[in-house]
């Protein structure tokens, strides 16, 4: 199939695999998701790829190694998670970090961007030497918030994607409604935490605020310390931020930890807490 035109709500990427850039419309998705059956990988096949030697089930390494050792290893695959936290608190730099290494092991991943807010070009710098792996990414540009949840919907029956990113953040202004959780109710949000367990697909929410109430596996709140720059001249180096686990299943909740999101050339790095500078005094 030809490359669409700049101006079509469909866009392709380059490469093998010619994932779409970007999709707008659901006739748009399913059309895409017909082009791309021949390499997408069913749920059987995924969940024999994401269990180790000991069965353990493998979890997506977020790049911050403290973060993924106060996790267990990384955001669980089959599971509903979320980030959530004010501007500059570093949420799409930890999300891009977990499409890096997504891309980087072979699989298919999804973007839903309601507020068309996804930059390539931004994202092609964070991710580096992973760049590349842009063309096994779907980019879907929902309209509504219904569009935005038939999409998540389909991606997940679809038991291809190894993650799928959907952006709530503009999807609301809270101050503007009663309830902060949109229009996705705790019925959605159930429904996608299982059809994400069906697939063992890392369905990852993005907003600045709580939205998935009790039916994600894990809730990770980002709260910024600020930026950290090199120079002269000043450059910036890194985002200084700090997680805090608000909600997991088998993990201990609310223990601060602070780390760097870093430029695309320098790794993330922990950063020592306010109780272990005390300590050090």
């Amino acid at each position: 199939m030809p490359p669409a035109s700049p101006d079509s709500p469909v866009g392709r990427a380059r490469g093998p695999v010619r994932a779409a850039a970007r999709t707008a419309g659901s006739g748009a998705l399913e059309a895409l998701l017909v082009d791309l059956a021949p390499h997408l990988q069913r749920g059987t096949t995924l969940e024999a790829r994401h269990r180790g030697a000991d069965g353990d089930r493998l979890r997506l390494a977020s790049g911050v190694p403290a973060l993924d050792a106060r996790l267990g290893g990384g955001f669980p695959t089959g599971r509903l998670c979320e980030i959530y936290g004010p501007p500059s608190s570093g949420r799409t730099a930890l999300a891009l970090s977990l499409l890096a290494g997504t891309l980087a092991r072979g699989g298919l991943a999804a973007w839903i961007d309601p507020a068309d807010a996804f930059d390539p070009t931004s994202a092609a710098e964070a991710l580096g030497a992973s760049a590349g792996s842009l063309e096994r990414l779907l980019w879907v540009r929902a309209r509504t918030e219904r569009e935005a949840l038939r999409s998540s919907e389909r991606l997940l029956r679809s038991e291809g994607f190894g993650l799928v990113v959907l952006d709530c953040v503009h999807l609301a202004d809270p101050t503007r409604r009663a309830s902060p959780r949109t229009g996705f109710r705790d019925a959605d949000w159930l429904r996608l935490s299982r059809l994400a367990a069906s697939a063992r697909t890392t369905l990852l929410a993005l907003s600045s605020t709580p939205r998935t109430g009790a039916r994600a596996e894990l809730v990770l709140e980002l709260a910024p310390r600020g930026p950290r720059f090199l120079g002269p001249p000043d450059l910036l180096d890194a985002l200084e931020t700090t997680a805090v686990l608000r909600r997991h299943r088998s993990r201990p909740t609310d223990q601060a930890i602070p780390f760097s999101i870093a430029s695309p050339i320098v790794p993330a790095i922990a950063l020592p807490s306010d109780d272990a500078a005390h300590d050090a005094c």
